[in-house]
């Protein structure tokens, strides 16, 4: 009794099972992960103060605009989403200083600052707005980001099954 097995597209098989970790990585964690630290910016903007007396040296609003949710990318294969108040580039603080030839300080759009309104200074009482952010919002932020991924796993986990049935389809045994 003979037994053949006939095995075809066994490439194109590898190349997608190589390509799932990735995707998975990619697509997944990035929207699952934005979409929570999405609840602590939004809640870390709201709570964020406003420049209330005129000052040329700051324009109201720069700390809320500059709170950002950004994925990093840790060694070890981690997945991290940060909410941070984002800085002025070098090329931004050039700019300034060219156009103005006035020091940083001085520059109304750089919310450098956002550490002593955070923290306090010696003579200025803290007034913190990330830290209650987090610790309100961080459940909210948890349930929305499952949310957010349980639909694409299900959809990547679909899609593997229709490579398992294309391998089933594939791989004939005769006798």
């Amino acid at each position: 009794m003979e037994v053949r097995i006939e095995i075809k597209g066994l490439r194109e098989i590898q190349r997608a099972m190589l390509q799932l970790p990735q995707r998975l990585d990619n697509k997944l964690l990035n929207q699952g992960l934005i979409a929570g630290a999405r609840v602590v910016r939004d809640e870390a903007r709201r709570r964020a103060p406003v420049l209330k007396i005129p000052d040329p040296r700051r324009r109201a609003g720069t700390l809320r605009r500059s709170i950002r949710a950004m994925r990093i990318r840790p060694p070890h294969y981690a997945a991290t989403a940060i909410v941070r108040v984002r800085g002025l580039t070098r090329k931004q603080i050039g700019a300034f200083k060219k156009k103005r030839g006035a020091g940083g300080a001085n520059n109304p759009n750089d919310p450098f600052y956002w550490r002593f309104v955070e923290f306090g200074t010696s003579t200025m009482g803290a007034r913190p707005f990330l830290r209650p952010a987090f610790e309100s919002k961080k459940e909210a932020a948890v349930r929305l980001a499952i949310a957010t991924l349980r639909p694409l796993v299900a959809a990547e986990i679909n899609k593997l099954g229709a490579a398992q049935r294309m391998i089933t389809n594939l791989i004939r045994v005769t006798r």
